[in-house]
């Protein structure tokens, strides 16, 4: 990790970080528990007299956080019996939805036209699922794309956005890209799968996660809702998010709302999913984390180039590189397939990855029976630099700690 540790010193220099990142952590755990490694550098904020970053710095995730809402998804499912104020409840990822979520049930497909809008609207072929929220594969887009903002500016998007019923449904029930099943698009899926998981508890989705991912793990200063947590560590040791100006780091001003979790609280997360038998999801609910998800033309839409810079960073793909033998969704995130480990980042295949905004990024490889957290806190996503430093830390995380299973065991 000599490489690693080298390259974050320089990066994280109280002299010369101007230029560079504020502080950062790797971890490496393996499926027992333990950690292999953990070393952090920098300082804990931008006041002149602050502290050396703490180890186990609280952080905020963005979309690395996604997959802990997936879980509590997949929680529900395993449950036998209603547990929400109407007795409705799901039994299956292939159940339509729209009973649940009536945002969702009468929604179109939008696809181009001649006509004077520029689009014309079809039924779609078939309803949403939570498997289709849980893998992008729900037609669902992130709400920008050219088609949907002909239709938001449209009479029928201008009526849409009067009477929707809560801001999710305003911003991301939209018409479908794609007929639910038949694409891959990484986009406003995640928000709708909070909602279901809120309507079948009846209790708001960071109540639900607290009392059951994060308690039963021991994750006391993990949270949804970082506002509210009543241990004034949590905040006390928050790594704050920054981003480079010409004249140095600058903080990013604004509430932290996001899933925030300490770097060790994270660790023991991974590290249950990884092993045998989780505390906190069914074997049959954990395998859907790290098995392959996509096929068809879901499968063509992640490989193709319109995803591609959504992951190829922080995955290690790198530039110019032919991904269509090398990766898979599962319902976590990215799963790196084939034969061979990705040419930068080295994640062997078998391995499942994601990252977050502020350049968090985990990975977890049951095969080689280790999770990985690099952590920091620096705007934009992908940042250049800082993904350098990334990849550093996972190419000499997995050449040490990621070899076979069985030098860890015992």
């Amino acid at each position: 990790m000599d490489s690693f540790e080298t390259a974050l010193a320089a990066a994280t220099d109280p002299v010369t970080r101007d230029s560079d990142l504020l502080g950062a952590i790797g971890l490496v755990v393996d499926n027992a528990g333990k950690f292999l490694y953990h070393h952090a550098a920098g300082q804990q904020s931008l006041s002149p007299a602050t502290p050396a970053l703490n180890p186990n710095s609280t952080i905020t995730l963005g979309s690395a956080g996604k997959f802990i809402t997936h879980i509590a998804a997949l929680q529900c499912v395993e449950r036998d019996k209603p547990k929400n104020l109407d007795g409705k409840w799901l039994t299956s990822l292939d159940e339509p939805l729209g009973e649940l979520l009536p945002e969702l049930a009468s929604l179109e497909v939008i696809e181009p036209s001649d006509a004077a809008l520029g689009f014309t609207l079809r039924p779609a072929a078939q309803s949403i699922t939570l498997r289709h929220l849980l893998t992008h594969t729900s037609g669902l887009g992130g709400g920008d794309e050219p088609l949907v903002e002909l239709w938001r500016a449209s009479p029928a998007g201008i009526a849409h956005a009067a009477a929707a019923p809560n801001p999710i449904a305003k911003l991301f029930a939209h018409p479908l890209l794609f007929d639910p099943g038949a694409g891959f698009c990484y986009g406003g899926s995640i928000y709708f799968t909070g909602m279901l998981v809120a309507r079948l508890t009846s209790q708001p989705l960071a109540e639900y996660v607290q009392a059951n991912i994060f308690e039963p793990l021991g994750m006391s200063l993990s949270t949804l809702a970082p506002q509210t947590h009543p241990d004034p560590q949590l905040l006390g040791t928050l790594l704050p998010m920054v981003r480079r100006t010409p004249s140095g780091l600058v903080p990013v001003e604004g509430p932290t709302r996001d899933a925030t979790v300490s770097v060790c609280d994270l660790g023991v997360l991974l590290s249950d999913l990884l092993g045998p038998a989780s505390k906190i999801l069914t074997p049959a609910s954990a395998d859907l984390l790290f098995s392959p998800q996509l096929a068809a033309a879901a499968l063509s839409d992640l490989r193709g180039t319109k995803e591609r810079e959504n992951y190829a960073a922080p995955a290690g793909v790198g530039a110019g590189s032919d991904l269509t033998p090398q990766v898979n969704w599962t319902m976590a995130g990215l799963l790196v397939e084939g034969r061979d480990a990705l040419p930068v980042s080295k994640m062997p295949p078998g391995t499942v990855t994601w990252n977050g905004m502020p350049n968090v990024v985990w990975a977890m490889n049951r095969e080689r029976g280790v999770g990985m957290l690099f952590a920091t806190q620096l705007v934009p996503v992908d940042d250049e630099k800082t993904v350098g430093i990334m990849m550093e830390f996972f190419k000499g995380a997995w050449a040490t700690y990621g070899t076979p299973l069985q030098k860890y065991q015992g």
